[in-house]
């Protein structure tokens, strides 16, 4: 089945796939898969939740997830700024991107990708934090307390120690000591008013984090449109991994998937006036395939059969990729 995915996404993106950033499709499963498990993510029982890799953080929490590492997200959904995938951003007047890029960060051997010299891979990791974090509200406002947990303590114990070296070299450092917070009180949270306070200060972090990413070429309609497909990629590989036989089993990856095409929907929205100018067509075409993807997410708790085939959330995150393509390259 996974070999049939893999040929499904070939097929309809490989144009776009090969084109923009050097993403190769063979990376899209089998690398979330074995980071995944190279990360040793496992689950438990309850008792809280459980995150290695450095420190050895424990975090409360019901739903016992253990997810080790740095890093925790698949490095694959960054290759969209992997060494040379910022190269030449086009847009009108001919404005190039920066060159090849390296530094740390990838996953499962996955190319490199810098949160200090890419600002747009800066912004899709800080933009798949608050893609948590809105799950997370979602689920603790609507009274599902101990499915909401958990989402709060991703961002520090998934994605800080990829942006971390990012945050530091832009000035950002509060926003560390603001997840660390949200995620330690995490296990405390009975409704959301114990929550509210630490919420809401790392949200307004992230959002100031964002904004210092300032330069020319992290506001292109090129970068603004990798942003998207980074978070729609990984919101794609989590709906995958949450499926078995046709059900879900883990409802965590399902609702993480929510959280991304969210914040990726978000993102789109606050940025439309630079992709309308650039490409009218493009963006409602954009817009368009991303209300498409969306679908496959009805509710903040995942439906007895998925509302979406897997193979069609594949295709329709290639639907996307093809209509961003005009600001890709």
């Amino acid at each position: 089945m996974k070999n049939e995915k893999l040929k499904l996404w070939t097929g309809i993106g490989m144009a776009t796939l090969m084109a923009s950033s050097g993403v190769i499709a063979s990376e899209h499963k089998d690398k979330h898969h074995d980071g995944m498990m190279s990360s040793g993510s496992a689950e438990g029982g309850e008792g809280g939740e459980y995150h290695g890799g450095e420190g050895g953080e424990h975090h409360g929490g019901e739903g016992g997830e253990n997810h080790g590492g740095e890093g925790g997200e698949a490095g694959a959904a960054f290759s969209y700024f992997a060494a040379g995938g910022e190269g030449g951003e086009g847009g009108e007047g001919g404005e190039g991107g920066e060159g090849g890029e390296g530094g740390e960060g990838g996953e499962g051997g996955s190319a490199a990708v810098s949160a200090v010299d890419s600002d747009g891979a800066y912004v899709a990791m800080l933009q798949m934090m608050q893609g948590h974090l809105m799950a997370a509200r979602e689920l603790i406002k609507a009274g599902q307390v101990a499915d909401g947990r958990p989402h709060l303590t991703h961002p520090w114990v998934e994605l800080h120690g990829m942006v971390a070296p990012g945050l530091e070299s832009r000035n950002q450092k509060a926003l560390s000591g603001q997840l660390e917070a949200l995620a330690n009180q995490a296990g405390d949270v009975d409704s959301w008013s114990d929550i509210n306070k630490e919420f809401q200060a790392a949200w307004v972090g992230l959002e100031k984090a964002v904004k210092a990413a300032g330069s020319k070429n992290a506001q292109s309609a090129g970068t603004v449109s990798k942003v998207v497909l980074s978070l729609t990629k990984q919101a794609v590989l989590e709906y995958d991994e949450a499926l078995e036989d046709g059900r879900f089993v883990a409802v965590h990856e399902y609702q993480d998937g929510r959280g991304f095409v969210g914040a990726a929907r978000d993102y789109l929205d606050s940025h439309q006036a630079t992709l309308k100018k650039q490409n009218k067509e493009a963006w409602r075409d954009a817009v368009k395939a991303l209300e498409e993807l969306q679908k496959a997410w009805p509710a903040a708790v995942p439906p007895e059969q998925p509302a979406v085939p897997v193979a069609n959330v594949y295709a329709a995150q290639a639907r996307l990729e093809l209509a961003l393509a005009p600001f890709l390259y």
